[in-house]
């Protein structure tokens, strides 16, 4: 939410988060609640921030996301 003082705050007034949410909730709904989806997404759109000049702080330590490296 835009009141939100989470990690994304920056991004919400460049990168509007309303079209990522509803995608999300319906995947993550589709899908049984399947965490991967849920990181996917918070992970598309930290792109989607840093690719319009937004810091996005660490957003994984809460939402419990981690980085796989290959």
């Amino acid at each position: 939410k835009k009141t939100f003082q989470g990690p994304f705050k920056a991004c919400h007034d460049v990168v509007k988060p309303q079209d990522f949410y509803r995608g999300c909730l319906y995947d993550v709904c589709m899908s049984g609640g399947a965490k991967t989806i849920l990181c996917q997404v918070l992970e598309t759109y930290a792109t989607t921030c840093r690719k319009h000049g937004v810091v996005v702080h660490d957003w994984r330590t809460p939402s419990g996301c981690r980085k796989w490296c290959p």
